[in-house]
């Protein structure tokens, strides 16, 4: 496979990839390969990729490599601290995502507003981005598909900004570490 495309994708970076059926109800996610190299997707599955010691100019990488593959639905890019408001902007690329795990990322309220293009996005994990603060978390109020929003350890997130984010379909989780 010398091209990505909706069966699979090359890359040069250490990703783990795990898939799942995508029709309801069907069997959980499971550990399918990792990079580098040359991934090939099973036809009718979706993929969430995994990657560890990222930074934005990876990101923009990773991104590249897998753009041309509408299989894959979601990024945990948890506990890469190098990820910053720049890297987010590789994201539009991706209109595709539904799941994006930012957990301990270094973005801040600018950031959010890079999200905005991923109108198909239903699970947000945020927690423990500590730099956010209300003004950057209302801002994903536009944001309709949303039905999962993590801000655990989110210290300067406020509930009257929450109050303001809560609408049918939406679970917030939100619990200060003190």
């Amino acid at each position: 496979m010398t091209e990505n495309n909706s069966d699979g994708f090359t890359t040069t970076l250490p990703v783990w990839v795990l898939c799942r059926p995508l029709q309801p109800g069907g069997p959980d996610w499971r550990e399918l390969d990792h990079g580098p190299g040359a991934i090939r997707l099973p036809p009718g599955e979706e993929a969430r990729l995994r990657i560890n010691k990222l930074d934005d100019d990876l990101l923009e990488q990773l991104v590249r490599e897998i753009k041309g593959c509408p299989a894959i639905t979601g990024l945990n890019l948890a506990e890469n601290r190098n990820v910053t408001n720049e890297g987010l902007t590789h994201l539009v690329h991706l209109p595709q995502l539904t799941y994006l795990n930012l957990s301990s990322c270094s973005v801040t309220n600018t950031g959010m507003r890079q999200l905005l293009p991923l109108r198909h996005l239903q699970y947000l994990d945020l927690s423990y981005c500590n730099r956010l603060t209300d003004e950057g978390i209302i801002v994903l109020k536009a944001m309709r598909s949303l039905v999962y929003l993590d801000l655990q350890g989110c210290v300067k997130v406020s509930n009257a900004s929450l109050s303001k984010m809560r609408r049918d379909g939406l679970t917030i989780h939100h619990r200060t570490v003190v």
